[in-house]
């Protein structure tokens, strides 16, 4: 019965361990957000923490263009988990909308990327009353595929930016809560079965 339970709690710190650390391992853009109106320089910010990280570009491109032209704002070489991956120029394109990849390089040949959809460049014309995009109808897609001689499109490079440390947002914020709840959860429940081995201990004696 004591190894039993000994077990079944060592499994559950094991599985406990195994939920909170995967979390971040996915291509994500925290901002700019789908359907969000931006000038100037703009912060691209997010993470491209993935098992097998080469490197990682990021892109724009013109919502509606037939031909997919990309044109490079940044690359790196860094993991970056929840910081700024890119700086975007925007004086020097026009206003209209505009989509935003997160490209990710991983061994083996493979790619994982992000797009973020209707992105408005307002920096010569008002910014219209914002109109929050419909759930699941555009924003962001993850969708690892395999390298096949791949061809770069026609691209304008400019710097990146390093990553602000201080810069903590909401969706953050409130993950650190969760993941601090149920982390205080599991010790509460490893603590009190370690107290019940000993009682149980003690009294077998």
């Amino acid at each position: 019965m004591f190894k039993m339970l000994f077990w079944l709690l060592r499994w559950f710190g094991v599985f406990l361990i195994g939920w909170l650390v995967p979390s971040s391992q996915q291509v994500m853009v925290d901002t700019p957000k789908p359907g969000e109106a931006v000038q100037g320089q703009v912060i691209i910010a997010g993470n491209v923490d993935l098992e097998g990280f080469q490197s990682y570009e990021v892109s724009f491109a013109y919502q509606k263009d037939e031909t997919n032209t990309w044109f490079l704002i940044g690359r790196g070489e860094q993991i970056v988990r929840g910081g700024t991956l890119a700086t975007w120029d925007t004086t020097t394109i026009t206003d209209g909308q505009y989509r935003i990849r997160v490209r990710v390089y991983l061994a083996e040949g493979k790619i994982a990327e992000t797009v973020v959809q209707q992105v408005r460049v307002r920096n010569y014309t008002p910014i219209e009353t914002s109109t929050p995009v419909p759930q699941g109808a555009v924003g962001t897609q993850k969708t690892p595929i395999t390298i096949a001689d791949y061809t770069p499109s026609r691209m304008e490079v400019q710097s990146t930016s390093s990553a602000n440390p201080l810069e903590i947002s909401s969706d953050k914020l409130q993950r650190s809560f969760l993941l601090g709840g149920v982390v205080a959860i599991g010790l509460f429940i490893l603590l009190g079965g370690y107290f019940l081995l000993q009682v149980l201990f003690r009294k077998g004696g």
